[in-house]
């Protein structure tokens, strides 16, 4: 045993100072080990060194263990933030016909194929059409003061390629025609999240006056018994052969303005729902940039104070700009943080600054563990197997962070009908949250719980 140790400490000196190492002899060696204490090779020597080792606290190594886990469980799932699907699909009708491609774009992010949406005027679709691009459609959004002009290039272009045939006033409102996704828990990779929970409830009311609010999401089962005589307004912004898909809009629709089983957020709201999702397979929806553009646009030009959005996807220039539009509007724009785990990216339009970023907790107030993280997260609230509507017309758990949102959206909007600038009201929220986790605000619970 001495002499390994002494074989151990050598091997130290000589990764520490290699030009010495020449110099050690076999007297030198026998210096050593006579220096070192004797201690025997049984299991009694072992429970000595182990004796002398410093000790870590079961309660801190519990922790490392736990933090080891989920961030190797959201590394793994974060690394293709759409990896479930396939690079390139076809999006078919309900009679079978293809309506829509959508392909894997920069940085694993999805577009449909080959579509681009450009703020612009009518004068520049002429340029357009001079590089042979075609002109899809041009709308007028005048309630976020910008027109748009949807258009597709030829097989082969590549970003850049696209960039340096344009001026360069075009290149920064340029964005391709992204797909954002519904927030929902119900994908493969989650299922056991909602089986280790109990059923969460609202169990009060945001406030009881008649207010105006919007939200954009999957339809909404209107015939569900939670919505009798429940004023809901709902804008569909896809064409009738799209299979539209209603189950996430409904539990976020149930959280706000629900009734009969459910304690409503709103109970005198007046809930504008513009309808923007369209079915991929049983666990995923899918939303294009444009149809987020028209629907933010409505849902302004019916003067709603709060829009919720509880759907995420990459950065674009050209929804930014949309927010931007509606922010100016007197419109404040409320948006899940994402449920890719606290290792991934920042997902949009929560990370924009006008856009106020909710994260979900538990019951017991701990983070929700596939939430995302990050500087752009402002507030966290109830949103773990809660209690909410189904498309089926029933009632039961939901999680994540889209089931959160409402809340702050809801509180924020009894805010802003006392008459309060945006500014105040968001200033009036910070005071009410329950300060978590670090001091002041934080990636994980940004300033804190809404309750």
């Amino acid at each position: 045993m001495k002499r390994q140790l002494s074989i151990f400490v050598l091997l130290i000196m000589t990764s520490l100072q290699a030009q010495s190492a020449t110099n050690i002899t076999d007297k030198a060696l026998r210096d050593i080990e006579g220096k070192l204490p004797e201690i025997p090779v049984v299991d009694k020597g072992l429970k000595d060194i182990e004796q002398r080792l410093p000790r870590i606290p079961s309660e801190a190594l519990q922790q490392i263990n736990k933090d080891i886990t989920q961030l190797d469980n959201s590394v793994k799932d974060s690394l293709d933030p759409l990896a479930e699907l396939d690079s390139r699909i076809e999006i078919k009708s309900q009679l079978g016909e293809t309506i829509l491609v959508e392909e894997s774009v920069e940085n694993g992010w999805r577009a449909v194929e080959r579509e681009w949406v450009l703020i612009a005027s009518k004068r520049d679709i002429t340029i357009l059409k001079e590089l042979k691009f075609d002109i899809l459609s041009y709308k007028e959004l005048k309630s976020i003061g910008m027109s748009v002009v949807r258009f597709k290039t030829p097989i082969g272009y590549s970003k850049t390629n696209l960039e340096q045939e344009l001026p360069n006033r075009l290149r920064e409102q340029l964005g391709r025609n992204h797909i954002y996704e519904a927030n929902s828990e119900e994908k493969p990779k989650q299922p056991a999240a909602r089986k280790s929970s109990r059923i969460n409830k609202v169990e009060k009311n945001a406030c009881t006056e008649s207010i105006k609010i919007g939200i954009i999401d999957t339809a909404i089962e209107g015939a569900h018994p939670a919505f009798a005589d429940v004023n809901i307004k709902q804008k569909y912004f896809l064409a009738d052969e799209f299979e539209t898909p209603k189950n996430h809009g409904t539990a976020v629709a149930g959280l706000l303005v629900g009734k009969s089983e459910l304690m409503p957020l709103l109970p005198r709201a007046e809930l504008y729902a513009a309808s923007v999702f369209y079915k991929r397979n049983k666990y995923s929806q899918g939303a294009t940039l444009i149809h987020l553009l028209q629907a933010i646009n409505w849902l302004v030009e019916q003067k709603v104070p709060v829009i919720n959005m509880s759907l995420t996807g990459p950065p674009n220039p050209v929804l930014e700009q949309a927010i931007k539009g509606a922010s100016k509007n007197n419109t404040a724009i409320v948006a899940a943080a994402g449920n890719e785990g606290p290792a991934a990216s920042p997902r949009y339009p929560a990370a924009y600054n006008q856009v106020i970023a909710v994260t979900a907790v538990d019951d017991k107030k701990e983070i929700y563990r596939w939430a995302n993280q990050g500087h752009y997260i402002d507030f966290s609230a109830l949103g773990v197997a809660i209690k909410t509507a189904r498309s089926d017309k029933s009632f039961g758990p939901e999680s994540g962070t889209s089931m959160a949102s409402p809340s702050v959206a809801a509180h924020l909007a009894c805010q802003l009908q006392k008459g309060d600038s945006q500014d105040l009201a968001i200033e009036q929220l910070k005071k009410k949250a329950v300060d978590l986790g670090e001091s002041g605000k934080d990636p994980v619970f940004g300033y804190g719980y809404i309750e």
